[in-house]
Formats: structure tokens, sequence, C-alpha cells
């Protein structure tokens, strides 16, 4: 059996007085009512944050970035729109705003050269290429 405590708090003497009607009202004592919204409120809260916890990824491990799947595909699709081409292997490097070829491949789950393929036609990159040749 759980270990029972003492909880004493300060509330505005309105409110008080309305919580007074209510449990007159419904029939349950004022303990009974704090303790089933304390229970109802922090088993929602404590839902919500396992939840949350399920699907954060860690973003820092030792220092180094831990990038996740949307992180990569938008730094991917960024480099592309940039620069206007696929990046290289070798370009795969934080200063380029890219994660390491390897932690790229780990996120997107295939290889980022099949994704970078499909990404390129599907941002239209080729057509403003064109036109960007066109215009000069």
């Amino acid at each position: 059996m759980s270990e029972s405590r003492i909880l004493a708090v300060k509330i505005d003497g309105k409110l008080f007085d309305k919580l007074d009607e209510f449990v007159e009202e419904t029939k349950i004592t004022k303990q009974k009512y704090i303790s089933e919204i304390l229970s109802r409120e922090l088993g929602q809260w404590m839902q919500q944050k396992a939840e949350q916890d399920k699907n954060l990824d860690i973003k820092h491990t030792d220092g180094q970035k831990v990038w996740d799947k949307p992180e990569v595909m938008e730094a991917i699709d960024d480099f592309m729109l940039r620069t206007g081409k696929i990046p290289k292997q070798t370009e795969f490097k934080n200063e380029n705003g890219l994660p390491s070829y390897g932690a790229a491949g780990r996120a997107l789950e295939m290889s980022p050269a099949e994704y970078m393929r499909e990404r390129y036609d599907a941002l239209g990159i080729e057509t403003k290429q064109e036109n960007i040749e066109m215009t000069m």
C-alpha cells in the first residue's frame, strides 16, 4: 500500500467556496475529489510525456550531432536547392550543412544516393538550372 502524505495549499476564498458547493452537490469529499483530479491530470501528463520521449530523437551524443531523418532530408534538399546539384559523397560534411554520408544513410534507412536521385527530380532543380542558363 502506498504511503499517504498531506498536501496543504492556499487557494482563493471564492474558489474554495465553489469547491464546497461542488463537493456538497456531488456527495464526494474534497480529499477524494482532489485526489481524482490529480490522478487523472498526472496520468494524462505522464502519458503525453511518454509519447514525447518515445518520439524524441537524442540530438547530441558525446558532443557530436545525431541527425534524424527529417533533418537529413531537409539538409540534403537545402544543399541541392542552394547549389543546384547533388552533393558528392565527399561533400557530406557539417561545414556544408550535411551529416556524414554514413549518418545520412542510417537516418534515411536507404542509400543517400538513392534518396538524392529521387528528390533531385522532385525538387525540379533541372528546370531551375535550365531557366537560369536560358536567361544568361
